[in-house]
């Protein structure tokens, strides 16, 4: 069974995909269908996303405030909780996440590079739990169901993060090649 919302062979969705999967976290269950389509349907540049070549290097490329607007409005079309939205500038440790992350946040990054499962990326995830005892990163993907059965064989896993009990199906740490692009980092809070 699959809890992490997983994008189609050829669009550029992954940010899109990214903000679906937070809503997910932080609620505890997926959004309604509908709700979704509803959502995804107020997002500026939409054909940007159609294409797997351009996803937010399009007409969203380091323009930050288009990025947390259709952050905010994608969580506010899906409903059930009032979300904050807040950019961390600057270049970006993954051990920030440490402080970032709590029951009540999530962190949207883009990076650069390979990740546990998949190798040169560049790539939109939500960042559900950070282990620091091993320098984790534990994040939602949405592509990494299609790595994982792109052959005859399925090697797909979801591991539910105990301390916020949340789904996961990858990992970024250290031992893997990439790079968080700076700038691109968006912490996700449920409000009180």
């Amino acid at each position: 069974m699959r809890s992490i919302y997983a994008q189609g062979d050829f669009d550029g969705a992954c940010f899109l995909y990214s903000i679906v999967n937070a809503y997910t976290a932080l609620q505890g269950k997926a959004p309604e269908f509908g709700a979704v389509c509803a959502a995804l349907a107020q997002v500026d540049h939409p054909g940007d996303f159609l294409n797997g070549c351009v996803g937010t290097t399009g007409a969203y490329d380091k323009d930050y405030g288009l990025l947390a607007a259709n952050i905010s409005r994608v969580l506010a079309a899906l409903g059930n909780g009032t979300f904050m939205v807040r950019r961390v500038p600057g270049p970006f440790a993954e051990s920030a996440l440490a402080e970032l992350l709590s029951a009540r946040s999530v962190v949207l990054l883009r990076y650069m590079g390979s990740s546990r499962h998949a190798a040169g990326m560049d790539h939109w995830v939500c960042a559900v739990d950070y282990d620091a005892e091993r320098g984790e990163a534990h994040v939602a993907c949405s592509v990494r169901f299609n790595h994982a059965c792109d052959g005859p064989a399925c090697a797909y896993a979801e591991t539910m993060r105990a301390r916020f009990g949340r789904w996961a199906n990858d990992i970024l740490s250290a031992a893997d090649e990439h790079t968080i692009v700076e700038g691109e980092v968006f912490v996700i809070s449920l409000s009180a």
